[in-house]
């Protein structure tokens, strides 16, 4: 009988403050631990601590990975890790999507080295740089949310480019004609950059809490089918059916071009 075959990928909450105990894994990563099931491999999303696994999402941000990931291989090449990654992350960039490829480190069993998604090793400190950026966006993040907002009808924090500095307060809601925010910025700096158009993009964090896969109709996070993908002359897509907002960022490059600033 051959050594068990597993890949393992650890999951990070930097809003544990406002929202503890949740199991968390960014959309970008659910999409390739879908890929890595479809083609026959087991993915474990550590810790195993029983709780259910819910995903990040930020809608307007145009980088991949642009929250690090770590993998772990147990008894697994490299080279078939790298092969999936980077074949689905060619089709990113014919889209002309960013990937930052430092943001995707693999490890083979316990080795201290890492490997990014073209199988090229990385600094030796980069894990090590990965856990201290982790910690420091955790702390932040934990300072900001203690935070009271001075307005009463404006609950949400807004914060710059999903740094944990806050730059203003909001209040969101949906409607028919999709997501708004009602907001004021505080930040001097940040109101003179939109002034001047240099930011003028929105986009919002949040945490999909329950979800419905248009194909099989059971939990999206758990199903193996792939968004976008056709089965059975039916294309799968996503649908969130629960979610907890967790912040409004102003950024500068909004991936969707109508998530905009309108601002008096």
């Amino acid at each position: 009988m051959g050594k068990k075959k597993i890949i393992k990928i650890d999951t990070f909450n930097p809003y544990e403050n406002r929202f503890p105990n949740r199991k968390l894994i960014t959309r970008d990563t659910l999409l390739l631990v879908k890929h890595l099931r479809t083609e026959g491999y087991e993915v474990a999303i550590e810790p195993d601590n029983g709780l259910p696994v819910q995903y990040l999402y930020k809608k307007g941000i145009a980088e991949f990975f642009a929250d690090p990931i770590i993998i772990t291989l147990i008894n697994i090449p490299i080279t078939i890790l790298t092969n999936i990654i980077s074949n689905q992350i060619q089709k990113l960039l014919d889209k002309k999507e960013k990937v930052s490829k430092e943001n995707i480190n693999i490890k083979i069993d316990n080795s201290t080295r890492t490997y990014n998604y073209l199988g090229e090793p990385q600094d030796t400190n980069n894990h090590k740089l990965i856990n201290k950026r982790r910690k420091e966006l955790k702390d932040g993040f934990d300072k900001c949310f203690e935070i009271k907002s001075p307005y009463e009808d404006l609950p949400t924090p807004v914060f710059l480019e999903h740094k944990p500095k806050i730059v203003g307060w909001c209040w969101l809601w949906s409607d028919d004609e999709g997501l708004k925010s009602k907001m004021i910025i505080n930040d001097k700096v940040v109101k003179r950059r939109i002034s001047q158009n240099r930011l003028n993009g929105l986009s919002v964090t949040g945490i999909a809490t329950k979800t419905e896969c248009s194909i099989c109709k059971s939990d999206f996070v758990e199903c193996k089918h792939i968004p976008a993908k056709k089965y059975k002359g039916k294309k799968c897509f996503n649908t969130i059916m629960e979610t907890d907002y967790v912040e409004t960022s102003i950024v500068k490059e909004p991936i969707n071009s109508q998530c905009l600033i309108n601002h008096k």
